[in-house]
């Protein structure tokens, strides 16, 4: 937050007396404690006893499950001591949960003298090698790159305890999934989540040097030994700039659709977090791009995802007859086609939502499967309906030709060996994954399993990785049927779809920038922490994950690059260390030893590509900048008002990048305008019923009109040319007009309004135009005095939240929750038109410039920008808002 804040410096503080911190004056002793570790040598916590206590061992076994010995170390009651030593039995001890087998109980009276009472191995722990069953997952993180973690072990999961855990067992885990070692942080405390409580805790007392191969190489107490709750759950934060590479990606509908990435040498996996309003049941990966393509049967769109799980995209909103099966995508050409079940087609559309079309839809009964081959542009299907078959066709659906059409049932799955120049395809009914060639010739059995439900394949050199509804792992055969196995841990359900991405491997042509994805594109920077609008912390974004810099070689010419890219300019920016603004030790640090000539225009373009990541900091160095605001030079902006998060931020339209505007008293922001005459930001706050108004920085902070109790100004617009804001208030169910000082307060309309919202004016005509999300949904106008009102439309709408006027084109813009569409209409409510419609959609605010629509979306936790025909989908900046209401444009000139 860049809220600001009152700073408290506490210079020292008390601690009550207590009895128990009073020592006695005896001689007291020292002692190793521990609980429950493999080897009691390993100790290394020293306590004092209390003068009554002396060392104590006791070594055990801790279930008829692990059948291993464990070893507790502490300081013991001499007299229980005195009793053990002379042959007696302790008394009323009780044991917690289990009832142990006791080997070992041994005291000693000198200073740390209990390491070796009972013996003890002195080895380093159990450990598996690597190709035994030991996998790790993450779970309840907000990306990819994050998540409490969870070990496989014995055909189960659980979590590990944080005790001892750190940056070098991070290491470990984020290597096994196939991520960047470097940078990885370890998280305590149940950051990610608690397991269940029913769920084991493998692993305590994790101790790795950070190059070990798998975790269950490093030393710990035994598996299953511990002293730990799942308050304690062990986390990860992996550096989210990793190699984008060995990956098997899977699809898994029986957990809900989720989509998981797993490493293709380790099989350890994290899922890739999205929205939960989203069902896919089927994708593809394009690895130009770094973007997952999937279809949502139930939302009944063509979507698409980065592959950090942030930044989802649609492609298009199919009609409600629509059921949807696989997509194959074109990387090459461009293209996605699908399948369509429900309208009997399959239809193609390019990856930026333009030119759809209908490619075949005729003689089709269920069609499911997709493969491509761009260099001759063919698509291949499979069609599972009365008559199954496997055909092909050009793109544009000539040359039509069946390839085999006997021998078929379920033809589920298709995949194109570019290697080979062989089609494969695996079918439930028949229970074999078979192969042909390109024409349909020199078909052969691969794998007959008549106890497998196949669904989809994918080839990978010599292997063919499947998915198998029978199977609750991953499943692979080579590809001359032999070594059939089973992949990785168990526990999926039902995995409909497989893709193995490889750098370098499978489609020719592909062209993928590198192996880490570094996509300037998905990079921005914001300032956090202490300090006005144009200072603070910096914070990084790069593929759904924040991080900070380090200050090493942190000098002005870093801080021109920053200042630019949140549209400062480099005038006289200054850099600043020593984590001076404040800084976030919950994130990783991403960027050290920063080389900038100060040219360049993105910090991307300052740091080598493997660099992500590498760094000897910590947060006491996290780098800051200072940048010299000016009004007048400022760059094109959007505001957005969250009233989640509670701040106003100004987002640069080029970059992304954004800072908070500080305020010293902000709840509930709604509407928000800007008037570039005196640079001043009007905004409205339904929690504090206030109509207010700041300057661009953050000062000259203004209260223009306390409201009511029952107020909610949900809409604020300003006429800058007559000096006057507009404003709903859904409470009083009243439309408002009061000069920009806050005096001169009129009533527009009182009457005939249910839950007004959203106002816009047609200036140079002096018209106001507003939405009513009441029973009776609507849109209406009046002259400003409230004269000659009019009600445009009503009908088709639900929950109309967004509202403009167009002045280069005299039209009205709308967005609507309920419809989940973007309408374009003329002043008179004529010529009503579809512009976008996105069925997942939480649409807010609205705004437009000559070529752009931009919109608030509560379900992408962002600003979304479209081309005026509805194509284009992008968003502007990250998704990491969070409830994002009105928006106002700034152009320089405009």
């Amino acid at each position: 937050m860049k809220s600001r804040i009152f700073v408290l410096t506490i210079i020292g503080f008390l601690i009550p007396y207590c009895a128990a911190l009073e020592r006695d004056k005896k001689a007291v002793q020292s002692c190793y404690e521990c609980s429950n570790i493999a080897d009691p040598s390993q100790c290394t916590r020293v306590v004092t006893c209390r003068a009554n206590e002396v060392c104590y061992t006791e070594a055990h076994s801790t279930s008829s499950i692990f059948q291993s010995t464990v070893y507790s170390l502490g300081c013991r009651a001499s007299t229980l001591c005195d009793a053990i030593s002379h042959g007696g039995g302790v008394v009323g001890r009780k044991r917690n949960v289990r009832q142990l087998n006791t080997h070992c109980n041994s005291c000693c009276r000198t200073n740390n003298c209990n390491r070796n009472l009972c013996g003890g191995t002195g080895n380093t722990g159990p450990t598996v090698s690597t190709s035994s069953s030991t996998y790790v997952r993450l779970l309840g993180g907000s990306h990819a790159y994050e998540g409490r973690v969870e070990v496989f072990h014995g055909g189960i999961w659980g979590s590990i305890c944080d005790d001892n855990w750190g940056g070098h067992e991070a290491q470990v885990v984020c290597g096994m999934l196939g991520y960047s070692r470097s940078g990885s942080g370890g998280a305590q405390g149940g950051l990610f989540g608690a397991a269940p409580t029913y769920a084991k805790i493998f692993m305590d007392e994790v101790n790795c040097t950070g190059t070990e191969a798998s975790i269950d190489l490093c030393h710990f107490n035994g598996w299953g030994v511990h002293d730990c709750g799942h308050d304690e759950d062990a986390g990860v934060i992996c550096n989210s700039a990793s190699t984008e590479d060995n990956i098997i990606f899977l699809l898994d509908t029986g957990l809900g659709g989720v989509i998981f990435r797993m490493d293709l040498n380790t099989q350890s996996y994290v899922p890739i977090p999205m929205n939960s309003l989203y069902t896919p049941t089927a994708f593809d990966y394009d690895p130009t791009d770094g973007r997952i393509y999937f279809v949502d049967y139930r939302l009944r769109q063509l979507m698409s995802v980065h592959f950090s799980g942030t930044d989802v995209r649609e492609l298009k909103q199919l009609d409600a007859n629509a059921d949807l099966e696989k997509i194959q995508v074109d990387p090459i050409n461009r293209k996605l086609f699908y399948a369509d079940t429900g309208n009997d087609l399959i239809g193609s559309i390019n990856l930026d939502g333009t030119g759809y079309r209908v490619v075949v839809n005729q003689s089709l009964d269920e069609p499911r499967d997709l493969a491509l081959v761009p260099a001759t542009q063919t698509i291949y299907w499979t069609d599972w309906g009365t008559s199954p078959k496997i055909e092909k066709a050009s793109y544009d659906g000539s040359n039509r030709q069946t390839l085999a059409s006997t021998g078929l049932k379920w033809p589920n799955g298709l995949a194109y060996d570019y290697e080979e120049n062989r089609l494969y395809f695996v079918d439930a009914g028949t229970h074999k994954i078979e192969a042909m060639q390109p024409d349909g010739s020199s078909r052969s059995v691969i794998l007959t399993d008549s106890s497998a439900h196949f669904f989809a394949v994918s080839p990978y050199h010599q292997y063919l990785y499947y998915t198998d509804w029978n199977q609750h792992t991953v499943m692979r055969v080579n590809k001359d049927g032999s070594g059939k196995t089973n992949i990785g841990p168990t526990g999926f359900r039902q995995l409909a779809d497989i893709r193995v991405h490889k750098y370098g491997y499978g489609m020719p042509g592909v062209v993928t920038p590198s192996l880490i994805v570094v996509d300037e594109s998905h990079i921005f920077v914001r300032l956090v922490g202490r300090g006005d609008h144009n200072e603070g912390l910096v914070e990084v974004y790069i593929n759904g994950e924040w991080g900070t810099i380090c200050d090493d070689m942190w000098d002005d010419r870093e801080a021109k690059v920053v200042c630019e890219m949140l549209g400062f300019g480099k005038t006289n920016a200054k850099a600043v260390s020593r984590a001076y603004y404040g800084t976030d030790n919950s994130i990783i640090i991403f960027l050290d030893d920063v080389n900038c000539t100060g040219e360049e225009t993105h910090i991307a373009q300052c740091t080598k590509i493997g660099d992500w990541g590498l760094h000897n900091c910590d947060h006491r160095e996290d780098a800051g900048v200072n940048c010299t605001f000016d009004v007048t030079t400022i760059r094109d902006f959007v505001l957005v008002a969250d009233s989640y998060i509670q701040e106003i931020y100004r987002m640069d339209l080029e970059t992304g990048s954004y800072s908070a505007i500080p305020q010293y008293s902000v709840n509930t922001p709604i509407g928000i305008d800007y008037d570039p005459l005196t640079h001043t930001v009007f905004y409205s706050d339904v929690g504090l019923h206030l109509i207010k108004s700041t300057d661009l920085d953050g000062n000259n902070e203004k209260i223009l009109k306390r409201l009511n109790s029952v107020a909610i100004p949900d809409g604020l617009v300003i006429d800058v040319q007559n000096r006057l804001i507009f404003y709903s208030d859904t409470g009083n169910d009243v439309i408002v007009k009061m000069n920009m000082d806050g005096t001169g307060v009129v009533n527009v309309t009182n009457t005939n309004l249910d839950e007004p919202r959203a106002v816009t004016l047609d200036v140079a005509n002096q018209v106001i135009y507003w939405t009513d999300w009441g029973a009776h949904p609507k849109i209406e106008k009046s002259n400003y005095d409230g004269s000659n009102r009019q009600t445009l439309i009503d009908s088709g709408l639900k929950f109309p939240n967004g509202l403009v006027y167009d002045g280069t084109t005299n039209k009205l813009y709308l967005c609507d929750a309920g419809t989940n569409k973007i309408e374009v209409m003329d002043t008179n409510g004529q010529n009503r038109q579809l512009i976008f419609q996105d069925a997942g959609a939480h649409f807010f605010g609205i705004d437009v410039d000559s070529q752009y629509i931009y919109v608030s979306d509560w379900t992408k936790d962002g600003v979304i920008r479209l081309n005026k025909d509805g194509s284009g989908e992008t968003p502007v900046g990250p998704p990491s808002f969070g409830k994002l209401n009105g928006i106002s444009l700034y152009h320089q000139g405009g």
